[in-house]
């Protein structure tokens, strides 16, 4: 039996601070991937400042750690070298520890939720989980051979789901193209008399209160949608911040978004829009405006298409700026143009754009709950394997999920 010792993080890693290498490659840190080059994602939305004589250097082995989101698993070991920004926590390994396996330990489950607890803040997009806080989360160590294996064993899976996510991914951004090449079909048959301002097909334009709601914990009903909650055409109002019924009706006073609002996201990633589709009290986030079609004139559904349609796209680019965050300012998002023929046409385009999505919708739902079921297939072969839930030697073992044991 494989004897496990406990050991302090303060031990085990010794924070470093190097600046002035400006001209070396940047390093982004992912929730899902890790420590990775920048450049190698198209997802990433920060901006690379000019100045970067105060970015960190990062030695392969190094372990960096994005203090506001290590509670949501964004750290891990670097396999490359390279920069980070200032903010983050970059820690050389010490050589009583594997630092693949330590990789892997520290975006366990169990010790996410420990970063979790030891981070401090107002609220969740203020946590911050800082060196001294880190330092004493203690973890359970397996000898340095067992870890070696271990780590082996976690790198092969690993590869193998990500090349999984990858197949995924990719079917969810043809599914994603099919809907933008339907909706162009369409809208491009049109002619150019009918594109007009965006307030013309709208009773209700909105942005939001320029100041971030205060979060109070409980379990209540009333919820904040944020620039995440508003992906795909849809509004995911379940996954969000809850704040009290005061709160609720402060953030409220000009408008409550209601069912057939258009949402859309003016902060990367910028161009989101979603239709809502839920009567749950909800309230706008930062960065996310509400356009309400006028119903003599406009139906919801159309409204939408020119939102998720390359033409408005190419607006969004040219009006998107930021030296950090791209985002588009609240007049630009005023300007916008939009396709708007009389209610009768619309009706047929609504008609045939919804029949010609319906299997690229159900692929696309298809696509994200097999990309959650492979999230947490991974967490659960990382939290069994270095746990000693199971033999890698074998693969199979007790108390490991059915999905995992698969």
């Amino acid at each position: 039996m494989v004897e496990y010792s406990v050991t302090p993080l303060r031990y085990l890693l010794r924070p470093v601070e190097r600046t002035g290498f400006p001209s070396a490659d940047v390093l982004s840190v992912y929730r899902d991937h890790g420590v990775i080059p920048k450049e190698s994602r198209t997802d990433n939305y920060n901006k690379t400042p000019l100045n970067l004589s105060r970015y960190q250097l990062v030695q392969a082995g190094d372990l960096v750690v994005n203090k506001m989101k290590a509670w949501q698993g964004s750290l891990g070991v670097s396999a490359y070298g390279g920069i980070v920004s200032p903010d983050y926590l970059v820690c050389e390994v010490s050589p009583r520890v594997h630092s693949r396996y330590l990789h892997h330990l520290l975006r366990s489950h169990f010790l996410i939720g420990e970063f979790k607890s030891r981070s401090k803040g107002i609220r969740p997009a203020q946590w911050r989980l800082y060196w001294e806080d880190l330092a004493k989360v203690e973890v359970s160590l397996p000898p340095v051979k067992e870890q070696r294996r271990i780590a082996d064993f976690l790198d092969a899976e690993t590869t193998r789901l990500s090349q999984i996510e990858g197949l995924v991914k990719k079917a969810g951004q043809l599914a994603v193209a099919r809907r933008t090449a339907v909706i162009d079909a369409e809208l491009g048959a049109l002619s150019d008399d009918c594109v007009a301002p965006v307030t013309s097909a709208c009773e209700l334009v909105l942005d939001c209160v320029n100041k971030t709601a205060p979060i109070e914990a409980g379990e209540t009903p009333y919820r904040m949608l944020r620039t995440s909650n508003v992906r795909d055409g849809q509004v995911n109002v379940d996954d969000t911040y809850r704040v009290s019924e005061e709160t609720f009706k402060k953030w409220n006073r000009r408008g409550a978004p209601q069912i057939g609002d258009v949402l859309f996201t003016r902060q990367a990633p910028v161009g989101e829009a979603g239709l809502l589709s839920s009567d749950a009290p909800v309230f706008l986030g930062q960065q996310v405006m509400l356009y309400r079609p006028n119903e003599l004139r406009t139906i919801p559904e159309f409204l939408l298409y020119n939102f998720l349609s390359s033409f408005m796209k190419r607006q969004f680019e040219l009006a998107s700026d930021g030296a950090a965050h791209s985002h588009m300012r609240v007049h630009d998002c005023l300007k916008l143009r939009i396709y708007y023929p009389p209610l009768d046409k619309q009706r047929r385009i609504v008609g045939r754009v919804s029949r010609a999505l319906d299997h690229a919708d159900r692929l696309r739902a298809a696509t994200a709950k097999q990309a959650d079921l492979l999230a947490e297939r991974r967490q659960a072969l990382i939290t069994a394997a270095v746990t000693g839930q199971f033999d890698v030697s074998t693969a199979s073992g007790r108390n490991v999920t059915d999905g995992v044991s698969a």
